[in-house]
């Protein structure tokens, strides 16, 4: 019995085909379909999707070859980013072995707690900026509406 691969076993109750099989059936009425590889098509589908053959690209000559600069040195730590990260260390060993430097574990942790707050603190208000130097205001305020 030579059978339409379009045609599948319908669910109990002989309902219509589904919308899709519609559409393939539509599309093998227009024209030619092309067939799953081995000539057996897998119910639903309708062709196999290839990759794209993939191009050989021509090798770089050498002088092409981007090198990029070297990087900027790390900035120094200054003094006052050094007392920052001081008691930000300090803080953490507080919190975490407090016997290290001969503080009862029972103070370790509020020690500690203050330690790293105020090393974060002490980092972060770093970063605010310099208020401007008042001694050269030379009165000129800008543009007066």
């Amino acid at each position: 019995m030579n059978r339409d691969p379009d045609e599948r076993a319908q669910p109990e109750g002989g309902a219509a085909p589904d919308e899709f099989d519609a559409i393939v059936a539509e599309w093998r009425r227009e024209g030619e379909v092309p067939e799953w590889p081995g000539g057996a098509e897998p119910a639903g589908a309708l062709f196999e999707p290839r990759p794209a053959p993939l191009l050989d690209p021509a090798p770089a000559a050498d002088d092409e070859h981007f090198v990029p600069p070297e990087p900027p040195p790390l900035p120094r730590l200054g003094p006052p980013a050094l007392v920052g990260l001081v008691l930000l260390a300090l803080g953490l060993v507080l919190i975490i072995a407090p016997g290290w430097i001969g503080v009862p574990s029972l103070y370790g942790l509020p020690l500690g707690l203050l330690g790293l707050a105020a090393g974060l603190g002490w980092l972060v208000l770093r970063l605010w900026p310099d208020p401007p130097d008042k001694a050269k205001d030379d009165g000129d305020d800008g543009a007066v509406v």
